[in-house]
């Protein structure tokens, strides 16, 4: 299968013409291969649920906009975590602790891959499991994960399977 999937950061862009950087994406988007098809993430999904959620509580921005933005999103045709991609988590999980952490046993590594410290830049590596549930989509695929994010960079330095396009 090719083609892409999209990630929160610049779906939030793309869908909010209100966004600082949406015209650079959008630009963006019109230079992808358009034979190829795009996807989101149940993950991404979520995320941009939650901003939806955190608006309503919270207020903020204007919600009728946002819930257009939820919209959009939604018409996107959506990739469920399924059983293949908790393989590809695994295999890039280990494959992130080989390449940063200095030592990987249970005990000795922080529990929650946020805290994840690379061992050469002593600097964490500020990926979240989020982010890793993505690649991992991404890797189980064969897709490209258009990101405006560039810490991801560190999960593709540590799979060359997860492919990334940084915008």
């Amino acid at each position: 299968m090719g083609g892409y999937i999209l990630d929160t950061s610049v779906l939030s862009a793309h869908l909010d013409p209100s966004h600082h950087r949406h015209d650079d994406v959008r630009k963006a988007f019109e230079a992808l291969d358009q034979n190829a098809a795009q996807f989101i993430s149940a993950i991404s999904l979520a995320e941009l649920t939650f901003g939806v959620r955190m608006a309503e509580a919270f207020g903020g921005k204007s919600l009728p906009s946002l819930q257009q933005m939820l919209l959009d999103a939604q018409a996107y045709a959506v990739l469920d975590v399924a059983h293949h991609t908790s393989a590809a988590y695994a295999e890039l999980k280990t494959n992130l602790a080989k390449r940063y952490l200095v030592k990987a046993s249970r005990r000795d590594r922080p529990r929650w891959l946020e805290e994840w410290v690379d061992k050469t830049t002593g600097q964490r590596l500020q990926v979240d499991e989020n982010d890793l549930w993505m690649c991992a989509q991404v890797k189980e695929r064969d897709l490209i994960l258009v990101t405006a994010d560039d810490h991801m960079r560190r999960i593709a330095d540590a799979d060359p399977q997860v492919q990334l396009l940084i915008l």
